[in-house]
């Protein structure tokens, strides 16, 4: 299902905004496909596609919530060159095989000038070559698989690959005291990329990977697994998986007796894994490029907004969105135009962006260039350590 969102202007600073969503059986249909919208009049029309429905929503959804507030004070402060941002819908069901359904009705919609989102990298390569025949650009703010290095001209994302992330936890948790580590880590490409650049790199500091052990998504019973990790007598276990698993892994562990040090990956960042996980995930750490306590101008600004609008604290999923809404809307205002090809060619010019998430540059190949935050769950919350 896809679905348009437009945002009215609001009357003034901090007042509450509504938003109207309309169900669109497709996208609207145009022979201009390769070219976004650049009429002189109507919306900026911004495609937004992630999973939002099933057990791994919870990325979507609080992408979507970053999207939401980024467009809002942008249509408030008048827009793009004076057009209101509106944002179509979709939810991709996590499915590779929807991606490119999802980007081919993107690329029809005429109005779109780039898309947003996207959960899962198998979802996203997919879709990229229909987004290199149109011509449409992509930022993507939970795709982390470094496949989509390099993988297409209009691809950038604001979060960080998982060879830099797993590799910087590897000397982190090294640096940390640990020596010893047991690895359990998810069955696609997600899990075993993170785990082998967890891995090499925590040996190349010295340390020494125990074990290390596949599971699938969805399984529930970590019991074999464990007894299997600590078999070894590890100094800890490290988690490169999502939050429904690790919390699940978490509390299974701690059931055995064990209390040794948990380390996931950003994939566990989530306010499902303290739901799901409880006292199990306490003292856990993980990474992230977003903490709430930053205390840059730009993330308390963006914190206190948040907040008020949606009474939480943001997580760094919708810090991510927040910031690639930006980016795209700066790179279509220094394009002076909606032309996709001229806001694709804006994008890699991004240098130094100031985000709620830290100054943000792209490589030649699309990719974040930045530093990592390192968070510890402590009273519910991930805090920074």
């Amino acid at each position: 299902m896809i679905r348009r969102t437009t945002f009215s202007r609001l009357a003034g600073a901090g007042a509450a905004v509504a938003a109207l969503s309309l169900a669109l059986a497709a996208c609207s249909s145009s022979s201009g496909a390769d070219s976004g919208s650049d009429s002189g009049s109507g919306d900026i029309a911004l495609g937004y596609t992630a999973t939002l429905t099933g057990d791994f929503a919870s990325y979507g959804l609080e992408m979507r919530e970053g999207v939401d507030l980024a467009v809002e004070q942008l249509n408030a402060a008048g827009g793009i060159d004076g057009k209101q941002v509106s944002i179509v819908s979709a939810d991709d069901e996590g499915s590779p095989a929807n991606g490119p359904v999802v980007a081919q009705q993107f690329c029809d919609d005429s109005s779109i000038a780039a898309v947003l989102g996207y959960s899962f990298s198998s979802v996203a390569l997919a879709a990229l070559p229909v987004y290199d025949q149109c011509g449409l650009p992509v930022v993507a703010s939970a795709v982390t698989s470094p496949e989509l290095t390099g993988a297409s001209d209009v691809f950038f994302r604001d979060v960080f690959t998982d060879a830099y992330q797993g590799a910087e936890m590897g000397k982190h948790v090294y640096e940390g005291g640990v020596k010893k580590i047991a690895v359990l880590y998810q069955q696609d490409d997600y899990g075993q990329g993170v785990a082998d650049s967890f891995t090499e790199a925590f040996e190349e500091a010295g340390g020494t990977v125990t074990s290390s052990q596949a599971y699938q998504l969805g399984a529930v019973d970590f019991a074999t697994a464990i007894n299997t990790a600590l078999a070894d007598s590890p100094d800890g276990i490290f988690i490169g998986g999502f939050y429904t698993e690790a919390a699940a892994i978490a509390q299974q562990l701690r059931t055995s007796g064990s209390e040794l040090p948990i380390f996931g990956t950003d994939g566990a960042v989530s306010p499902d894994l303290t739901a799901l996980g409880g006292d199990a995930v306490e003292g856990m750490t993980v990474y992230s490029a977003f903490t709430a306590a930053a205390g840059t101008p730009a993330s308390a600004d963006f914190v206190e907004a948040f907040t008020a609008k949606y009474d939480k604290a943001p997580s760094s999923w919708a810090a991510l969105a927040y910031d690639a809404t930006n980016v795209v809307a700066k790179a279509i205002t220094d394009a002076g135009s909606t032309d996709r090809a001229a806001v694709a060619k804006a994008l890699p010019a991004t240098d130094g962006f100031e985000g709620v998430t830290g100054d943000i540059s792209f490589d030649d190949g699309g990719d974040r260039l930045g530093q990592l935050i390192f968070l510890k769950v402590e009273d519910g919350e991930f805090v920074a350590e």
